[in-house]
């Protein structure tokens, strides 16, 4: 292909061109860190049976990812972002996600769990209403719609299309649209329930062979009734999503998440035992990348060539410990999206349920002594494609596209014009 950043007729210097080599992936050769569990973290321990990739998800022979157009393929770019909880994406993904709406891309948000907690929805210095878990999930389902709705230019409370979306295993999930356009925003909630019968989480999901969980419709969902989720299920549900969107950039939550002590200079907070993450998070991280080995493998066969695509996995808790990284401008946008899904009891929303999460409303973010506001980190920060230089004098570049190694190649030396990405196999890659 050629370069998108090289107007014909210009000069090229080399610095100018490890940057656009930089830009050709956002992903690298990390490996699908953790998809055999973690040790010392509830989410996930080696030798478990269910820990395993199982099925499909192989390696491919060189070559079988020939040949790629570009860097996003011969379709539209969309980004497909895959959460534990309402507001992961809004504190652990933003502004990233939003400026990728911004640019016109489209997105679709898919949040494994209900969110429902203990299912009290309250506003520091009102009365604590009574627990209602259907309602809280659905008061955070119209928070996301505010922020959404606010990131596309529209009024918050601007209404949403709703509909039951059909998935593997006969499973249904609620999912909402809304467009300004040419950018739309879909979001998709599969709404497992944070705690099942029989006491069943997620990370029993990942972990424990044979576990199941079900599902929490939220109040004034057009799913009526509830669904029940496998291991396997819900591994093959998010490969279906993947592949009905064919997004070419998937952002993950953290499948490897920092070991941290937690002591009294450390609080556990919200953290699992031993490292620094919710609980749910890792799983989930887990999960999707599984996921994305099973549709890459099934594709590939399928389509004679991988998706085009590149992964960015994200920090969450651990934002609490490392310095902040957000200049005041974007904090500020980071800050109004947040601001939209906390709400307020008093707005007229017209959802019954609730205008948003209450805890996470006005400025209580930006003074919360966490800080998960103030910062946004990948995961493999230096996961970018790795620049030599050949025989002949060209660049050449290694990295990673639709979980594949690949080779990009200077078409002559100091042209900064590149050839298609020459898929070398091997895999799954992150």
């Amino acid at each position: 292909m050629n370069s998108r950043w090289t107007p014909r007729g210009t000069g090229t210097t080399r610095r100018q061109t490890l940057t656009a080599l930089a830009a050709l992936s956002a992903a690298g050769t990390a490996g699908i860190a953790g998809i055999a569990g973690i040790a010392g973290c509830s989410a996930g321990r080696p030798g478990t049976a269910a820990s395993v990739p199982t099925g499909p998800a192989q390696a491919s022979a060189p070559g079988a990812a020939e040949p790629f157009t570009s860097a996003v393929g011969d379709k539209d770019a969309l980004l497909l972002q895959v959460m534990a909880h309402p507001d992961d994406d809004l504190y652990f993904m933003n502004p990233d996600a939003e400026q990728v709406l911004r640019s016109g891309v489209p997105v679709v948000c898919v949040y494994v769990t209900a969110g429902e907690a203990r299912g009290i929805n309250h506003q520091a210095g009102t009365p604590i209403p009574p627990a209602d878990k259907a309602a809280y999930s659905a008061s955070r389902h119209q928070g996301l719609r505010q922020a959404y709705a606010q990131m596309l230019g529209l009024n918050q409370f601007a209404p949403w299309e709703r509909s039951v979306l059909r998935l593997p295993g006969g499973v249904t999930a609620e999912t909402d649209t809304l467009a300004n356009g040419g950018r739309g925003v879909r979001l998709i909630f599969l709404n497992i329930a944070m705690l099942s019968d029989g006491g069943v989480r997620l990370p029993a999901l990942w972990n424990a062979p044979g576990a199941v969980t079900h599902t929490l419709p939220a109040t004034g969902s057009p799913v009526a009734h509830p669904s029940s989720y496998g291991h396997q299920t819900l591994v093959d549900v998010l490969a279906e999503i993947m592949d009905r969107y064919r997004p070419t950039l998937i952002h993950t939550l953290d499948p490897d998440p920092d070991f941290q002590v937690h002591d009294a200079l450390h609080p556990r907070d919200n953290d699992q035992p031993g490292c620094s993450d919710h609980r749910d998070h890792t799983p989930v991280a887990l999960f999707t990348w599984k996921a994305i080995a099973q549709w890459v493998a099934a594709s590939t066969q399928r389509d004679q060539h991988a998706p085009r695509f590149t992964a960015t996995a994200f920090r969450g808790y651990y934002n609490q410990r490392w310095p902040h990284n957000l200049p005041p401008a974007l904090l500020a946008q980071k800050a109004r999206a947040i601001k939209s899904y906390g709400g307020a009891p008093d707005w007229d929303c017209g959802n019954a349920a609730g205008c948003g999460d209450y805890s996470q409303g006005g400025v209580r973010p930006l003074r919360n002594r966490k800080g998960w506001i103030r910062s946004t980190h990948y995961r493999y920060p230096t996961a970018l494609p790795t620049p030599t230089v050949d025989a002949q004098g060209r660049l050449v570049a290694y990295g990673v596209l639709g979980t594949q190694a690949v080779r990009w190649r200077e078409t002559a030396p100091g042209s900064g014009r590149f050839g298609a990405p020459l898929g070398l196999g091997g895999g799954p890659l992150a």
